[in-house]
């Protein structure tokens, strides 16, 4: 029985063969034989370029050295098109076979941390459970992930959000990670849903950025010669227009927000995101140079609370996100760009831009009254340079019939920004400010709640940094500040930048000395030798350039040439990549051989002269408004009585007024 069915099929399959013009079946069957002969030549000048790498690099070369060497391998190449080359950068070069575009990129093939575990899932689907209201046209999320499993840098943080974005909405989630992460398998699935995350590497060649794939399965001859796709060894790059070209629909008018290098570098001139806008997208994000894990998570992570929690538009949700980090991206030199009907790729992508898409996960709620709020706190004692997050709490929890106006009563000392539902406070300098959050119904105030904050110097860094009994004050801001550690029987302060590639951790002195007079202090530095640097700078000059191992505790000492005000500053900085031994400086022990202290001279805000805003600031102080720090007393207290009274508020004033010296 099986037999004759499998005959009968055969007879079937000829009859149709039968009916197929010879001329159109011959077209065919050379087309198949052209597009499997451009493969070969592909897969043979790879095979090339893959035994020159593993050679060179088995025989010690740098990176440099081994990047040449496939440059060489590659230029002698029987099928290879010597005007086809780019110049080569610091990761490799691009090349095309044939017309073919083709890359060979060395950090990607050697310097991403692949000891990640071996996935065990390729293709993840959770069914949602509805629908809500929203501006794109379905409720699903899709997450493409080629490096999941290859590259131990990528978290589970895009994993979470997207699930969590499905939740809101109701929608199915769809996670395809991996080899599974196909060119043809990504533009299939691109359909159909509202929200697209591209969780990869990516990279920009002549004018046109690229997701990076681990595998270049289902890649054509077309799309290599059309430039949307490229070919790098056993993996493949693909952009917005290989999307546009293979979807079989119109996409839902879906963000897709692409957590890749380089996605809206000035070269690229937003060919991949002009083809999704094309293809049906509602709004495109994208970095405009390589960016940090660590600066895209904080981005993401501010972007979509704000879509999700408080329904806030892409311009609302940027706006929040820019203010709260600051842009660039907070470790590195990644600036933030969207690309929708309404937003155009900018003129400067290595620069601010201001963004009017107004595209929102859900698209316009029914108004729901605001019955009652508070704030989570009311009060808050703040260390200088750190930031507190205030909740607004709203009854019922849906209300959003209402705006909220953040307000400070002095911004010198605590400043806020914030939305509709929190707030970041920042603690500028030692003092005290209200904040006000407003509560606007229908354009009218409905009423106000505050918070009373208390700006305090950050004693525990002072402590660690300063020698026995000294009063230096520092300074450091930003993620990666210098923090107190204790270890070893020894309380010193370290950069607190472990582990997180291209970033930097500051700490800064300002200090009037005389000619003559020192600063000493020990360092101490474990960092990946000629990548990863220690540095002292005074003035803005380099004093120390320092990587590698230090070998224990060190001690260095500056002498003042001339006198005047001295600037001192200690950073670690990391490359993009990986790091080595403890991965961090040191610095403990400042000693400065002065008093210790300046003599009062009345330069109350330390801006290097004596003036009116000095002088108010004293006559706060004097009258209880303020309360002064322990540098502001250093300076205003021009009486020496110990406090910072009427009487030297008047002297500061007249001093600030040419009156006296």
């Amino acid at each position: 029985m099986k037999i004759r069915k499998l005959f009968a099929a055969l007879i079937a399959l000829a009859m149709v063969f039968a009916a197929v013009p010879a001329l159109s079946l011959a077209e065919g069957t050379a087309a198949v034989a052209g597009e499997a002969a451009a493969m070969a030549k592909l897969d043979s000048a790879w095979a090339v370029l893959d035994k020159v790498e593993a050679e060179a690099i088995a025989s010690g070369m740098d990176k440099t050295a081994v990047i040449g060497a496939v440059y060489a391998a590659a230029l002698n190449l029987e099928n290879v098109d010597l005007d086809g080359f780019s110049d080569f950068d610091e990761d490799g070069f691009f090349f095309t076979v044939d017309g073919m575009c083709c890359v060979y990129d060395y950090r990607l093939r050697n310097e991403i941390d692949n000891s990640a575990k071996p996935v065990t899932e390729k293709v993840v689907f959770v069914k949602g459970s509805g629908s809500e209201l929203r501006d794109a046209e379905s409720p699903n999320v899709f997450l493409i992930a080629p490096y999941y499993g290859h590259d131990n840098s990528f978290t589970d943080q895009y994993k979470n959000e997207a699930q969590s974005i499905a939740r809101e909405t109701g929608g199915d989630y769809l996670l395809i990670q991996s080899t599974a992460a196909t060119g043809p398998a990504i533009a299939e699935n691109f359909t159909d849903k509202g929200v697209v995350f591209f969780d990869s590497h990516g990279t920009q060649s002549g004018t046109s950025s690229y997701l990076c794939l681990t595998t270049n399965a289902g890649i054509t001859q077309e799309d290599y010669n059309n430039g949307w796709a490229v070919r790098a060894g056993s993996a493949a790059y693909i952009d917005g227009r290989y999307v546009e070209n293979h979807v079989n629909a119109t996409l839902s008018n879906p963000l897709v927000w692409m957590a890749i290098c380089e996605g809206m570098k000035r070269q690229g001139q937003g060919t991949t995101g002009a083809a999704l806008l094309r293809a049906g997208a509602g709004c495109v994000y994208g970095y405009s140079q390589s960016v940090t894990f660590a600066g895209d998570y904080e981005y993401e992570e501010t972007f979509w609370t704000a879509m999700k929690e408080d329904a806030a538009t892409v311009a609302e949700a940027y706006a929040l996100m820019t203010s709260t980090h600051g842009i660039p991206d907070p470790y590195g030199n990644a600036y933030p760009i969207v690309m929708s009907p309404v937003d155009s790729f900018p003129d400067n992508p290595d620069g601010p831009q201001v963004v009017n898409c107004d595209w929102t996960l859900f698209g316009a709620l029914n108004p729901v009254e605001l019955t009652d709020y508070s704030l989570s706190i009311s009060t808050l004692q703040l260390y200088e340079t750190y930031q507190y997050t205030v909740s607004f709490n709203r009854v019922p929890e849906n209300a959003n019939a209402y705006e909220l106006v953040w307000t400070s009563s002095n911004p010198a000392v605590a400043s806020v920004s914030g939305n509709s539902r929190r707030a970041v406070i920042n603690g500028v300098s030692a003092g005290s400010a209200v904040i006000t959050c407003a509560v606007m119904v229908n354009g009218q105030l409905s009423g106000t709640a505050t918070v009373d904050v208390t700006v305090v110097p950050n004693t525990a860094l002072f402590d660690s940094l300063n020698a026995d009994g000294g009063t230096l004050m520092f300074d450091s801001t930003g993620e990666y500040r210098f923090l107190a550690e204790e270890a070893d029987g020894r309380l010193y302060a370290v950069s607190g930048n472990r582990g997180a590639n291209n970033s930097t951790a500051a700490l800064t002195l300002s200090l009037p000395m005389q000619a003559g007079e020192t600063l000493s202090f020990d360092y101490f530095h474990s960092t990946e030798q000629n990548y990863d640097f220690y540095y002292f700078k005074v003035n803005g000059q380099q004093m120390q350039r320092l990587s590698g191992e230090s070998n224990g505790w060190k001690e260095y000492v500056y002498t003042a040439a001339s006198d005047g005000t001295y600037n001192f500053e200690w950073s670690y900085v990391k490359d993009p990549y990986v790091g080595d031994g403890e991965d961090c400086v040191k610095i403990d022990n400042v000693r400065y051989s002065g008093m210790g202290v300046p003599a009062p001279d009345g330069d109350i805000d330390g801006s290097g002269s004596v003036n009116v805003s000095d002088g108010i600031t004293a006559l706060r102080i004097a009258m209880g408004l303020l309360t002064a720090s322990e540098q502001q007393l250093a300076h205003g207290d021009v009486d020496g009585d110990g406090s910072i009274n009427m009487g030297d508020a008047i002297t500061i004033l007249r001093m600030a007024m040419g009156l006296i010296d």
